[in-house]
């Protein structure tokens, strides 16, 4: 079944105006930030571990995964194709990395993709499927229902619909397993498996080496992405594809991302027990604007969450200043819509 849309996900201060110290009992220790030009924005600076690694000088990277196997990095976007008997099976056409998928797959094979496996049904991912025409289109069948609702033309729905939570399918001679763990970043989200490559793909789980993305992408449901963690842990693999930033994933940076989503979840849920909502609608003139109250109650806690996040991860992980305020924003509103039970 589907799982709801998140409509609630921001709820907190813009990570740029992010004050931090400023308040009653909030953190002030952070490292310190990146040197910044005139006229610009100061963040903490990258870690070198999560930086971009050379490329072709075409514009993309591709890493060899086993005999057969590939991951194309193209900025910041990242998809993987495996060379079968039959032809090219292709996990993900994002549009951002067209122009490097046209080029790479040629430059390893002459066979024509033959199939294209959509991770889930969002554009940054799947809007450029139609470079394929004649491949085979695999998909979960949430995902499908979403891409019949959509209409898209740029997004066809699926040939192929994936109805279990863990199915194997031969193509190529290649075993391939599909693995559906339930709602997550989205409804229909799944995991490739290439267990003959030690080769893993889950989109807009883990940002290797990175903070989440802003309010955790408008994740459909956040309690999932847990799982979803620990399904992809589960597996046998070496090498994990996630979809964005500049490099795939080791085990241990699935791990690492995992213990960051456990720091952040249980901070919250310190931090909404410790600041009182009643002195949040102390500082609203009109008490009865809830909407006002929610927001100045929730982007306190997101900053007191954030000043922490900071002090423990902010040398350790990219970008920990920048998106979290949002992600703790849409943290409160699980604890109390999701309202996980022994979480986590």
């Amino acid at each position: 079944m589907i799982g709801r849309r998140s409509l609630i996900r921001r709820g907190s201060a813009a990570a740029g105006a992010l004050a931090l110290g400023a308040g009653a009992g909030l953190a002030t220790a952070a490292p310190a930030s990146a040197s910044a030009a005139p006229g610009t924005t100061g963040f903490l600076p990258l870690p070198e571990h999560v930086k971009p690694l050379p490329d072709t000088g075409d514009g993309y990277r591709l890493e060899r995964v086993g005999r057969n196997g590939y991951v194309l990095i193209a900025g910041i976007v990242q998809c993987v194709f495996v060379v079968t008997r039959e032809g090219v099976v292709l996990v993900d056409a994002p549009p951002a990395a067209r122009a490097a998928i046209r080029a790479a797959i040629p430059s390893v094979t002459d066979k024509p993709v033959t199939h294209v496996i959509y991770s889930h049904d969002h554009a940054d991912h799947i809007g450029a499927v139609g470079d394929h025409p004649g491949a085979t289109l695999i998909a979960h069948k949430d995902c499908a229902a979403l891409l019949a609702a959509y209409a898209d033309p740029a997004r066809p729905v699926p040939h192929r619909i994936i109805r279990d939570h863990h199915k194997v399918i031969h193509i190529g001679g290649e075993e391939i397993h599909f693995i559906y763990p339930g709602p997550n970043h989205e409804a229909g989200n799944m995991m490739i498996h290439f267990p003959r490559l030690r080769l893993a793909h889950m989109a807009d789980v883990v940002m290797p080496g990175w903070a989440p993305y802003r309010a955790w992408g408008n994740a459909d449901n956040i309690p999932g992405l847990l799982t979803a963690h620990d399904a992809i842990l589960d597996l046998d693999f070496d090498t994990f594809c996630g979809g964005h930033v500049y490099r795939t994933a080791t085990r241990a940076e699935v791990a690492q991302s995992r213990e960051f989503f456990v720091d952040m979840w249980s901070t919250t849920v310190r931090k909404s027990s410790e600041i009182s909502s009643a002195d949040a609608a102390a500082a609203v003139a009109e008490k009865e604007n809830v909407w006002a109250v929610q927001k100045v109650w929730i982007d306190r806690i997101a900053q007191s969450v954030t000043s922490e996040l900071i002090d423990r991860w902010g040398t350790r992980i990219a970008a920990v200043d920048t998106f979290t305020p949002d992600c703790v924003g849409a943290l409160v509103v699980s604890t109390f819509t999701d309202a996980p039970v022994n979480f986590p």
